[in-house]
């Protein structure tokens, strides 16, 4: 008899198994996620929960069981929350360590939800003659509505640590990362299934198989074949915070040490040359169409000769936007776009919105920033030909819905601008970059990162980093010169019909797990 197959204890001595097993998971998620990035942990780490769902005495009990694996996981890979608000809202730490258990518990009531959904799966067949129904099933699909359903400020997910492994971060072309942890679940169901049933052990494991199949099937993208070229594209690093008090001077000389890293760039070679998020020291009227001459001091062009993406701060009389704008050789701004997905907290609060007041109230960093008014491809041109460049500020490229929209606008490029200076140096960026390399297998385009305090990075479009930066606070800007080669658009189930998919299975879920109560509540109703 193995662990597994030991049924729970009674009393204490039971939940505290029931909520070790569950810390153990959480403790396994974080280590194969960055920085650790110990990957193949991810396929094990289910398996704890998988025992301590099954073998708690109540649904309740299963609920808190996820909802402790996520807390863990959250405290554990989280950890620059702490550093976010202590250094950014200005908390004092203990208040800070309270917000990172808040966001763990936030995230605990979501894995809670998917819990008692692969719970009441099991418990409906409970009593059948071949058993439950398998939880290389019931797993899975509990995770799929975490990774679907869960609004969060901070999008995650449990296959971070996968995007280093081509076939298995190729398969986020069928499905996103959705698809990727309805294996990683599905297989430590299959390894439970084994280990706890007595007969037709092998049928679980078939379905995983059946599974994988099914993503390496759907991950097939099509088009992508005909004309390439290779463009020499170069980012420039600031290696400085953005967000903090300065001087004219000091912007003055910040400015100055960009245009020396731009000019130094093309006589590299570069081609196009692209700024980190709100690079540019200064605030730029929304209503200007063309740079100032190159002479000036607060020329954004400066000696630069070529087409440049530079992130800056634009405004007008009543907002202030987070954009990037295409500039021209000649100087002309030839494209400008808005940051739609604001970070809530430092970008915009709702309540604030709703109750300007309040504003009065919130703590010293808390910004606001107006949302554009909806994506745009800035086209520039390249050695003679235009570039169709697709932008993405900040924080936009971890969400997948918005891959799925600029895929829709067909860009040769992807272009992020990045401002990490909130987060440490230590965890935080590099999850960043790993749920942004998943972006370019969905859309099927290679992606620029310029991030304010690295890594700056190159991707092509099937998630290979090309070129990347160290991540660095202080000291003169870093650049990074890399060939891109631009191609058609490699065309993706995901970006075809992403969203109907993964909701259409999410929604399978909670109604498989609660349509049926529904109906036999009703029935109940009519006979009394």
């Amino acid at each position: 008899m193995s662990w597994l197959e030991l049924p729970a204890a009674p009393g204490r001595r039971g939940v505290a198994v029931g909520l070790a097993a569950a810390v153990a998971s959480g403790v396994l998620w974080a280590l194969a996620a960055q920085p650790i990035t110990a990957w193949p942990l991810a396929w094990l780490a289910g398996l704890p929960l998988a025992w301590a769902i099954d073998r708690a005495p109540t649904r309740r009990r299963a609920g808190l069981a996820g909802g402790l694996a996520a807390l863990t996981f959250t405290v554990l890979g989280f950890h620059w929350m702490v550093y976010l608000l202590e250094v950014n809202a200005h908390l004092p730490t203990p208040v800070a360590i309270l917000g990172l258990i808040l966001l763990g518990l936030y995230h605990g009531l979501v894995f809670l939800v998917g819990a008692r959904l692969t719970r009441a799966l099991r418990d409906r067949r409970r009593d059948h003659p071949r058993g439950p129904w398998p939880m290389a099933l019931c797993l899975p699909l509990g995770f799929v509505v975490v990774e679907v359903v869960a609004p969060t400020p901070f999008p995650f997910s449990l296959a971070l640590g996968q995007i280093d492994v081509g076939p298995l971060r190729h398969l986020a072309a069928a499905a996103s990362t959705v698809g990727l942890v309805a294996l990683l679940t599905a297989t430590a169901g299959a390894a439970y299934d084994a280990a706890t049933r007595t007969t037709r052990r092998w049928q679980p494991a078939a379905g995983v198989v059946a599974l994988a199949a099914l993503l390496a099937v759907g991950s097939v993208r099509w088009g992508g074949d005909g004309p390439a070229r290779t463009i020499a594209v170069g980012v420039v690093q600031p290696n400085a915070r953005v967000d903090v008090p300065t001087t004219q001077r000091e912007r003055a000389a910040h400015l100055a040490a960009l245009r020396r890293a731009t000019r130094a760039l093309e006589d590299a070679g570069a081609e196009l040359v692209v700024w980190s998020e709100a690079a540019y020291p200064f605030e730029v009227p929304r209503d200007l169409t063309a740079d100032v001459d190159r002479s000036h001091p607060l020329s954004l062009r400066g000696p630069a000769t070529g087409p440049l993406i530079i992130g800056a701060i634009t405004s007008d009389d009543r907002d202030r936007y987070n954009s990037a704008i295409a500039i021209a050789p000649d100087g002309r701004f030839v494209g400008r776009a808005d940051k739609i997905h604001r970070m809530i907290g430092s970008e915009y609060n709702p309540l604030v919105e709703r109750f300007p007041s309040l504003a009065r109230w919130m703590p010293e960093g808390a910004g606001h920033y107006a949302a554009g008014d909806g994506p745009r491809l800035l086209t520039v041109e390249v050695g003679g030909a235009p570039v169709r460049i697709a932008i993405m500020v900040c924080l936009e490229d971890v969400v997948p819905s918005f891959g799925r929209t600029l895929a829709a606008l067909d860009p040769d490029l992807i272009v992020n601008v990045t401002n990490d200076t909130w987060f440490d140096l230590d965890a935080e960026p590099h999850q960043h970059e790993a749920l942004a390399r998943y972006r370019t297998i969905e859309v099927g385009a290679p992606m620029i990162r310029a991030v304010n305090t690295g890594p700056s990075s190159a991707i092509d479009r099937d998630g290979r980093v090309l070129a990347r930066t160290a991540t660095q606070r202080g000291g003169a800007p870093t650049t990074l010169l890399a060939r891109v080669e631009l191609a058609p658009r490699a065309q993706s189930l995901y970006a075809t019909i992403g969203g109907p998919l993964t909701w259409g299975a999410a929604g399978a879920a909670l109604a498989w797990w609660l349509v049926p109560g529904l109906v036999a509540r009703v029935r109940r109703r009519r006979t009394t």
